[in-house]
């Protein structure tokens, strides 16, 4: 019995690590690393939506420029450099829809 609980517990234990380090979304593992390379304290129950909606919005007007993102602020080592990546991925969201601006005032104009 005591086996099998060991067992349980070491399962679960891992578990957990394999969702907080693989499995959940990049999206919100690239904002708790930002949050931990500039030495922010992030609560898991924060109401500061604003890193997770800036991956959003990356989605909705970069579709793949998300994972790109994200994985770049993964792969930062330090601050400077995770903020350079996001700064990227704004540039981003700005010309889609400088994009969309345009596209639409051609139709207008035509």
């Amino acid at each position: 019995m005591k086996k099998l609980l060991l067992v349980a517990i070491i399962l679960g234990v891992g578990g957990y690590f394999a969702y907080a380090k693989v499995l959940r979304p990049a999206p919100k593992r690239a904002c708790d690393h930002l949050a931990a390379l500039c030495g922010e304290s992030r609560d898991k129950d924060s109401d500061d939506k604003s890193c997770t909606e800036f991956f959003d919005e990356l989605g909705k007007s970069g579709g793949e420029e998300n994972g790109k993102t994200a994985t770049c602020v993964l792969e930062a080592k330090s601050c400077a450099e995770a903020i350079g990546c996001t700064a990227g991925g704004a540039v981003k969201i700005g010309a889609g829809v400088a994009k969309g601006f345009l596209d639409g005032f051609q139709k207008s104009v035509k």
